[in-house]
Protein backbone atom coordinates (compact mmCIF):
# COMPACT_ATOMS: atom_id res chain seq x y z
CA UNK A 1 0.00 0.00 0.00
CA UNK A 2 3.04 2.31 0.45
CA UNK A 3 3.39 3.00 -3.38
CA UNK A 4 -0.26 4.07 -3.69
CA UNK A 5 -0.49 5.90 -0.35
CA UNK A 6 -0.87 9.43 -2.20
CA UNK A 7 -3.74 8.30 -3.93
CA UNK A 8 -5.16 6.57 -1.12
CA UNK A 9 -4.84 10.07 0.67
CA UNK A 10 -7.37 11.48 -1.84
CA UNK A 11 -10.87 10.90 0.14
CA UNK A 12 -12.29 10.04 -3.35
CA UNK A 13 -10.43 6.88 -3.13
CA UNK A 14 -10.68 3.72 -0.35
CA UNK A 15 -9.03 1.04 -0.07
CA UNK A 16 -11.52 -1.11 -1.76
CA UNK A 17 -11.13 0.74 -4.81
CA UNK A 18 -7.26 0.25 -4.87
CA UNK A 19 -8.32 -3.21 -4.82
CA UNK A 20 -10.65 -2.67 -7.55
CA UNK A 21 -8.19 -1.31 -9.50
CA UNK A 22 -5.44 -4.25 -8.75
CA UNK A 23 -8.13 -6.67 -10.30
CA UNK A 24 -9.00 -4.67 -13.36
CA UNK A 25 -7.63 -6.21 -16.58
CA UNK A 26 -7.20 -3.78 -19.48
CA UNK A 27 -6.23 -4.28 -22.98
CA UNK A 28 -4.26 -1.53 -24.33
CA UNK A 29 -4.38 -1.38 -28.05
CA UNK A 30 -1.65 0.67 -29.01
CA UNK A 31 1.67 1.81 -27.38
CA UNK A 32 2.49 5.11 -29.42
CA UNK A 33 1.77 8.61 -28.57
CA UNK A 34 -1.44 7.93 -26.99
CA UNK A 35 -0.23 4.23 -25.25
CA UNK A 36 3.12 5.13 -24.55
CA UNK A 37 1.69 8.01 -22.33
CA UNK A 38 -1.50 6.50 -20.82
CA UNK A 39 0.47 3.12 -19.79
CA UNK A 40 2.71 4.67 -17.06
CA UNK A 41 0.03 5.90 -15.53
CA UNK A 42 -2.01 3.13 -15.82
CA UNK A 43 0.82 0.73 -14.58
CA UNK A 44 1.72 3.05 -11.55
CA UNK A 45 -1.38 3.02 -10.26
CA UNK A 46 -1.86 0.00 -9.94
CA UNK A 47 -4.18 -1.66 -12.72
CA UNK A 48 -2.89 -5.24 -12.04
CA UNK A 49 -3.52 -6.73 -15.10
CA UNK A 50 -2.86 -5.13 -18.83
CA UNK A 51 -2.42 -6.61 -22.12
CA UNK A 52 -0.72 -4.08 -24.38
CA UNK A 53 -1.19 -4.77 -27.83
CA UNK A 54 1.42 -3.16 -30.55
CA UNK A 55 2.68 -4.90 -34.20
CA UNK A 56 5.06 -1.77 -35.01
CA UNK A 57 8.65 -1.45 -33.77
CA UNK A 58 10.53 1.41 -31.98
CA UNK A 59 11.35 4.45 -34.44
CA UNK A 60 13.80 7.49 -33.90
CA UNK A 61 11.24 10.00 -35.59
CA UNK A 62 9.07 8.83 -32.99
CA UNK A 63 10.63 9.39 -29.56
CA UNK A 64 9.83 13.23 -29.44
CA UNK A 65 6.19 11.70 -28.62
CA UNK A 66 7.05 8.23 -27.46
CA UNK A 67 9.28 8.75 -24.57
CA UNK A 68 9.39 5.62 -22.62
CA UNK A 69 11.32 4.19 -25.58
CA UNK A 70 15.11 4.94 -26.52
CA UNK A 71 17.46 5.18 -28.91
CA UNK A 72 19.09 1.82 -28.24
CA UNK A 73 15.22 -0.12 -28.86
CA UNK A 74 14.95 1.23 -32.06
CA UNK A 75 13.69 -1.72 -34.13
CA UNK A 76 12.32 -3.74 -30.98
CA UNK A 77 8.91 -3.89 -30.61
CA UNK A 78 6.59 -1.17 -28.92
CA UNK A 79 4.45 -3.83 -26.96
CA UNK A 80 7.56 -5.70 -25.59
CA UNK A 81 9.42 -2.78 -25.04
CA UNK A 82 6.37 -1.07 -23.28
CA UNK A 83 5.68 -4.02 -21.24
CA UNK A 84 9.25 -3.96 -19.72
CA UNK A 85 8.84 -0.29 -18.93
CA UNK A 86 5.74 -0.84 -16.87
CA UNK A 87 7.23 -3.96 -15.24
CA UNK A 88 10.12 -1.97 -14.09
CA UNK A 89 7.73 0.77 -13.20
CA UNK A 90 5.76 -1.06 -10.93
CA UNK A 91 6.63 -4.84 -10.23
CA UNK A 92 3.78 -5.88 -8.16
CA UNK A 93 1.17 -5.84 -11.33
CA UNK A 94 1.58 -7.90 -14.22
CA UNK A 95 1.92 -7.03 -17.99
CA UNK A 96 1.40 -9.15 -20.67
CA UNK A 97 2.94 -7.83 -24.62
CA UNK A 98 1.40 -9.04 -27.81
CA UNK A 99 3.44 -8.01 -30.47
CA UNK A 100 0.55 -8.30 -33.03
CA UNK A 101 -2.58 -6.94 -34.18
CA UNK A 102 -5.77 -7.09 -32.33
CA UNK A 103 -8.11 -8.90 -34.00
CA UNK A 104 -9.79 -11.00 -31.10
CA UNK A 105 -12.46 -10.27 -29.00
CA UNK A 106 -12.24 -8.87 -25.61
CA UNK A 107 -13.90 -11.33 -23.08
CA UNK A 108 -11.41 -11.45 -19.92
CA UNK A 109 -10.92 -7.27 -20.14
CA UNK A 110 -12.89 -4.58 -17.98
CA UNK A 111 -11.92 -1.97 -19.95
CA UNK A 112 -10.57 -1.44 -23.89
CA UNK A 113 -8.18 1.49 -24.35
CA UNK A 114 -8.01 2.39 -27.73
CA UNK A 115 -4.79 4.20 -28.60
CA UNK A 116 -4.94 3.38 -32.60
CA UNK A 117 -3.88 6.00 -35.34
CA UNK A 118 -6.34 4.96 -37.77
CA UNK A 119 -10.21 4.29 -38.11
CA UNK A 120 -9.96 0.89 -39.59
CA UNK A 121 -8.93 0.03 -36.17
CA UNK A 122 -11.40 1.95 -34.47
CA UNK A 123 -14.06 0.40 -36.17
CA UNK A 124 -12.73 -2.87 -35.39
CA UNK A 125 -12.28 -1.99 -31.59
CA UNK A 126 -15.59 -0.25 -31.44
CA UNK A 127 -17.40 -3.75 -32.91
CA UNK A 128 -15.24 -5.82 -30.08
CA UNK A 129 -16.60 -3.90 -27.61
CA UNK A 130 -20.54 -4.24 -28.79
CA UNK A 131 -20.39 -7.76 -29.18
CA UNK A 132 -17.78 -8.56 -25.89
CA UNK A 133 -19.91 -6.54 -23.77
CA UNK A 134 -16.66 -4.55 -22.84
CA UNK A 135 -16.54 -0.47 -22.54
CA UNK A 136 -14.30 1.21 -25.00
CA UNK A 137 -12.57 4.71 -24.21
CA UNK A 138 -11.23 5.78 -27.65
CA UNK A 139 -8.83 8.60 -27.93
CA UNK A 140 -7.39 10.58 -30.95
CA UNK A 141 -4.73 13.17 -31.40
CA UNK A 142 -4.09 14.89 -34.62
CA UNK A 143 -1.48 18.02 -34.84
CA UNK A 144 -3.18 20.14 -32.24
CA UNK A 145 -6.30 19.03 -31.50
CA UNK A 146 -7.35 15.64 -29.33
CA UNK A 147 -10.32 13.74 -28.16
CA UNK A 148 -11.22 11.30 -25.58
CA UNK A 149 -14.73 9.11 -25.44
CA UNK A 150 -16.37 6.58 -23.24
CA UNK A 151 -18.68 3.89 -25.78
CA UNK A 152 -20.96 0.81 -24.42
CA UNK A 153 -22.81 0.17 -27.24
CA UNK A 154 -23.78 -2.57 -26.56
CA UNK A 155 -26.20 -1.40 -23.56
CA UNK A 156 -29.12 0.35 -23.89
CA UNK A 157 -29.09 3.76 -24.14
CA UNK A 158 -25.58 3.90 -24.18
CA UNK A 159 -23.68 5.29 -27.43
CA UNK A 160 -20.95 3.34 -29.48
CA UNK A 161 -17.85 5.17 -31.74
CA UNK A 162 -19.94 5.23 -34.69
CA UNK A 163 -23.10 7.37 -32.44
CA UNK A 164 -20.29 9.83 -32.61
CA UNK A 165 -18.44 9.68 -35.86
CA UNK A 166 -21.36 7.61 -37.98
CA UNK A 167 -19.56 8.43 -41.52
CA UNK A 168 -15.42 8.52 -41.20
CA UNK A 169 -13.11 10.68 -43.26
CA UNK A 170 -11.35 8.72 -46.29
CA UNK A 171 -8.59 11.25 -46.38
CA UNK A 172 -7.47 11.14 -42.40
CA UNK A 173 -3.94 11.63 -41.94
CA UNK A 174 -2.14 10.06 -39.96
CA UNK A 175 0.79 11.98 -37.30
CA UNK A 176 3.58 10.52 -39.95
CA UNK A 177 1.87 13.22 -42.86
CA UNK A 178 -0.02 15.79 -40.96
CA UNK A 179 2.78 15.98 -38.47
CA UNK A 180 2.66 16.78 -34.40
CA UNK A 181 4.14 18.65 -31.02
CA UNK A 182 4.84 15.56 -28.92
CA UNK A 183 3.31 17.16 -25.70
CA UNK A 184 -0.08 17.01 -27.90
CA UNK A 185 0.12 13.36 -28.15
CA UNK A 186 1.41 12.95 -24.60
CA UNK A 187 -1.43 15.37 -23.31
CA UNK A 188 -3.96 13.10 -24.87
CA UNK A 189 -2.91 9.83 -23.73
CA UNK A 190 -2.46 11.38 -20.22
CA UNK A 191 -6.01 12.24 -20.06
CA UNK A 192 -7.10 8.60 -21.72
CA UNK A 193 -5.54 7.12 -18.48
CA UNK A 194 -6.89 9.66 -15.81
CA UNK A 195 -10.61 8.79 -17.38
CA UNK A 196 -9.59 4.87 -17.81
CA UNK A 197 -8.85 5.20 -14.12
CA UNK A 198 -11.53 6.74 -13.22
CA UNK A 199 -14.00 4.71 -14.56
CA UNK A 200 -12.72 2.18 -13.09
CA UNK A 201 -12.56 3.53 -9.75
CA UNK A 202 -16.09 4.16 -9.89
CA UNK A 203 -15.81 7.96 -10.08
CA UNK A 204 -18.97 10.37 -10.73
CA UNK A 205 -17.23 12.37 -12.57
CA UNK A 206 -16.79 10.12 -15.55
CA UNK A 207 -19.84 8.42 -17.37
CA UNK A 208 -20.49 6.21 -20.70
CA UNK A 209 -20.90 8.88 -23.64
CA UNK A 210 -18.67 11.76 -22.31
CA UNK A 211 -16.47 13.11 -24.45
CA UNK A 212 -13.48 15.09 -24.02
CA UNK A 213 -12.02 17.38 -26.94
CA UNK A 214 -9.07 19.28 -26.92
CA UNK A 215 -7.58 22.31 -29.25
CA UNK A 216 -4.14 22.29 -27.42
CA UNK A 217 -2.90 25.31 -29.54
CA UNK A 218 -5.51 27.97 -28.18
CA UNK A 219 -6.01 25.82 -24.70
CA UNK A 220 -9.25 24.94 -24.62
CA UNK A 221 -11.03 21.73 -23.46
CA UNK A 222 -14.83 20.82 -24.02
CA UNK A 223 -16.37 18.11 -21.86
CA UNK A 224 -19.11 17.01 -24.12
CA UNK A 225 -22.27 14.31 -23.93
CA UNK A 226 -23.08 12.12 -26.56
CA UNK A 227 -26.44 10.14 -26.56
CA UNK A 228 -27.11 6.96 -28.16
CA UNK A 229 -28.02 6.74 -31.93
CA UNK A 230 -31.47 4.94 -32.37
CA UNK A 231 -30.65 4.60 -35.66
CA UNK A 232 -27.05 3.64 -35.86
CA UNK A 233 -26.55 0.37 -37.91
CA UNK A 234 -23.62 -1.09 -35.55
CA UNK A 235 -25.48 -0.50 -31.69
CA UNK A 236 -28.83 0.22 -32.19
CA UNK A 237 -30.09 -3.42 -31.13
CA UNK A 238 -27.84 -3.59 -28.04
CA UNK A 239 -30.05 -3.76 -25.30
CA UNK A 240 -28.01 -5.30 -21.82
CA UNK A 241 -28.22 -3.82 -18.81
CA UNK A 242 -25.62 -1.15 -18.18
CA UNK A 243 -24.99 -1.16 -14.10
CA UNK A 244 -21.99 1.80 -13.91
CA UNK A 245 -18.78 1.29 -11.90
CA UNK A 246 -20.11 2.91 -8.42
CA UNK A 247 -17.70 3.79 -5.68
CA UNK A 248 -18.52 2.14 -2.13
CA UNK A 249 -17.36 3.30 0.71
CA UNK A 250 -19.02 1.45 4.06
CA UNK A 251 -17.21 0.84 6.61
CA UNK A 252 -16.83 -2.51 8.54
CA UNK A 253 -19.12 -2.60 11.96
CA UNK A 254 -17.45 -1.06 14.50
CA UNK A 255 -17.11 -2.88 18.12
CA UNK A 256 -15.71 -2.29 21.28
CA UNK A 257 -13.31 -4.21 22.87
CA UNK A 258 -15.99 -5.69 25.33
CA UNK A 259 -18.30 -7.25 22.52
CA UNK A 260 -15.34 -8.42 21.00
CA UNK A 261 -13.93 -10.41 23.61
CA UNK A 262 -17.34 -12.46 23.49
CA UNK A 263 -15.99 -14.02 19.86
CA UNK A 264 -13.38 -16.06 18.81
CA UNK A 265 -10.96 -13.16 17.33
CA UNK A 266 -7.77 -12.20 15.73
CA UNK A 267 -6.45 -8.76 16.69
CA UNK A 268 -4.77 -6.72 13.79
CA UNK A 269 -2.97 -3.43 14.73
CA UNK A 270 -1.98 -1.86 11.84
CA UNK A 271 0.04 0.94 13.54
CA UNK A 272 3.50 1.67 13.28
CA UNK A 273 6.29 0.01 15.94
CA UNK A 274 6.20 3.23 17.78
CA UNK A 275 2.96 3.60 18.36
CA UNK A 276 2.54 -0.04 19.47
CA UNK A 277 5.66 0.41 22.05
CA UNK A 278 3.93 3.39 23.62
CA UNK A 279 0.48 1.96 23.28
CA UNK A 280 0.36 -1.47 23.57
CA UNK A 281 -3.38 -3.45 23.24
CA UNK A 282 -4.14 -4.53 26.64
CA UNK A 283 -7.47 -6.58 27.75
CA UNK A 284 -8.08 -8.52 24.20
CA UNK A 285 -8.59 -12.23 24.99
CA UNK A 286 -7.32 -12.83 21.43
CA UNK A 287 -3.93 -13.37 19.66
CA UNK A 288 -2.73 -9.63 18.44
CA UNK A 289 -0.67 -9.27 14.84
CA UNK A 290 1.16 -6.30 14.12
CA UNK A 291 0.60 -5.79 10.47
CA UNK A 292 1.66 -1.75 9.54
CA UNK A 293 -1.02 -0.50 7.52
CA UNK A 294 1.08 -0.69 4.44
CA UNK A 295 2.39 -4.07 4.95
CA UNK A 296 -1.16 -5.24 4.81
CA UNK A 297 -1.73 -6.26 0.72
CA UNK A 298 1.87 -7.73 0.43
CA UNK A 299 0.46 -9.70 3.86
CA UNK A 300 -3.09 -10.27 3.78
CA UNK A 301 -2.90 -13.82 3.06
CA UNK A 302 -1.07 -14.72 6.72
CA UNK A 303 -4.31 -13.84 8.30
CA UNK A 304 -7.04 -16.55 8.37
CA UNK A 305 -10.82 -16.33 6.95
CA UNK A 306 -12.21 -18.57 9.76
CA UNK A 307 -12.00 -15.76 12.41
CA UNK A 308 -13.30 -12.76 13.71
CA UNK A 309 -10.27 -10.11 11.86
CA UNK A 310 -10.57 -6.68 14.53
CA UNK A 311 -8.25 -4.01 13.08
CA UNK A 312 -7.27 -1.03 15.40
CA UNK A 313 -5.40 1.83 15.16
CA UNK A 314 -4.78 4.82 16.73
CA UNK A 315 -8.15 6.62 15.94
CA UNK A 316 -10.09 4.17 14.01
CA UNK A 317 -9.20 5.39 10.16
CA UNK A 318 -6.28 3.16 9.11
CA UNK A 319 -7.89 0.25 10.97
CA UNK A 320 -11.16 1.02 8.59
CA UNK A 321 -8.95 1.56 5.25
CA UNK A 322 -7.39 -2.10 5.92
CA UNK A 323 -10.61 -3.42 7.27
CA UNK A 324 -12.14 -2.40 3.98
CA UNK A 325 -9.09 -3.53 1.86
CA UNK A 326 -9.55 -7.13 3.23
CA UNK A 327 -13.56 -7.03 2.63
CA UNK A 328 -13.07 -6.19 -1.33
CA UNK A 329 -10.26 -9.08 -1.13
CA UNK A 330 -13.38 -11.47 -0.17
CA UNK A 331 -12.88 -11.53 3.45
CA UNK A 332 -16.21 -11.88 5.11
CA UNK A 333 -15.28 -12.08 9.14
CA UNK A 334 -13.86 -8.34 9.18
CA UNK A 335 -14.20 -5.38 12.12
CA UNK A 336 -12.89 -2.57 13.26
CA UNK A 337 -12.22 -2.50 17.10
CA UNK A 338 -12.83 0.59 18.48
CA UNK A 339 -9.61 2.37 19.99
CA UNK A 340 -11.61 4.51 22.03
CA UNK A 341 -13.40 1.42 23.78
CA UNK A 342 -10.07 0.45 25.16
Amino acid sequence: MTRYIRQLALPEISPAQQARLAAAHVAVVGAGGLGAAALPYLAAAGVGHITIYDYDTVCISNLHRQTIYQDAQEGQNKAEAAAAYCRALNPEIEVLAKPERFDRGAEGFDLILDGSDNFETKTLLNAVSIKSGVPLISASVNQWRGQIGVFAGFAAGAPCYHCLFPELPSDARNCNESGILGTSAGLSGMWQAHVALCFLLGLENVSVGQVLSFDFMNFRMQNLRVEKDASCPHCKDGQADWTAYKAENKMAALISLEELNTRDHIVVDVRADWEIEADPIKGARGEVIHMEITSVPSRYEELPKDKLLAFVCAGNVRSAQAAQYLEALGYENVCILDKFSI
